[in-house]
């Protein structure tokens, strides 16, 4: 990380990158943060997921949430771009309940660009000299919150301006959403995804048949559907990005076979997982 400039801040739980150029040189990368990558100048081009390519253009903001499959497919040689990586845990802590609408916005609607507006620009300044201070003062960590605090509910608001991220007429509660973060939060961390309802739903101390009904209610996804998405972007990551065999690949995610795991894949994909190896397969030079 030293390469890119980064500043590590609250005990490694914020990381601020201040030159991300060189990021086209990164193979695909599972997420660890959730991150904000601010693009003033040029253009940028990443795979998110295995399958959806997103542009960012010059003044707007690429949002990645954790857990997800990045691949940087271009970064033109005129981009100025800083990222900010922010940890599960702060993120939940500074944004609160809000944090539904992060999470509606980032695993529901797949909104991942917010367009460029006044603020963004300034913010981004902000955050570079906030973050580059050598000394900070003895209330660092109360400023950094409520700077985070701030970034991150402006973000959330810019994001409410999309098509069917309005808050009215949701009718699940806050407990409800609260479960439903908690089962993407296990789903994100478990290496074997491919697991029954009932697996996370013993791990969240709840029936199967309640933690599918609160994901219903909440996302409009049965948690099945959750399940085999997370797990199809493993597979693309695997596929991608390593020569380890169907086979092994089959073993490592959890299946019973290899036969089971390309079925698995051509129905989810439309392609066995040697016809979307040999499409997408990166090259490393």
């Amino acid at each position: 990380m030293q390469d890119y400039n980064t500043f590590h801040v609250m005990e490694d739980e914020v990381l601020f990158i201040d030159n991300l150029r060189s990021a086209k040189e990164l193979p695909s990368m599972r997420m660890s943060y959730n991150s904000i990558v601010y693009c003033k100048t040029g253009r940028v081009v990443v795979e998110m997921g295995g399958n959806h390519q997103v542009n960012v253009a010059p003044g707007q903001l690429l949002l990645i949430p954790t857990g997800k499959m990045v691949e940087p497919l271009l970064i033109s040689t005129d981009a100025e771009t800083t990222a900010l990586l922010i940890s599960d845990r702060v993120l939940k802590s500074v944004l609160g309940n809000q944090i539904n609408i992060w999470n509606k916005a980032m695993y529901m609607r797949e909104i991942y660009v917010v367009e460029g507006n006044d603020w963004i620009g300034g913010m981004q300044q902000y955050t570079r000299s906030v973050f580059k201070i050598e000394k900070m003062p003895l209330l660092s960590r109360e400023i950094m919150v409520s700077f985070l605090r701030t970034m991150l509910l402006m973000v959330c608001e810019e994001l409410l301006r999309h098509e069917g991220m309005t808050l009215e007429n949701d009718s699940s509660s806050i407990h409800d959403k609260e479960i439903f973060n908690q089962f993407l939060q296990l789903l994100s961390n478990q290496e074997q995804k491919r697991q029954r309802v009932a697996f996370y739903a013993d791990l969240l101390h709840i029936s199967p048949k309640y933690l599918s009904s609160v994901s219903k209610k909440v996302s409009g996804k049965n948690p099945m559907r959750w399940i085999t998405e997370s797990t199809m972007q493993d597979c693309y990551s695997l596929l991608k990005e390593t020569d380890m065999s169907i086979k092994e690949i089959s073993n490592k995610l959890g299946f019973p076979n290899s036969s089971f795991f390309s079925q698995y894949f051509r129905e989810q994909a439309s392609v066995t997982p040697l016809e979307y190896r040999m499409e997408h397969k990166r090259v490393v030079r």
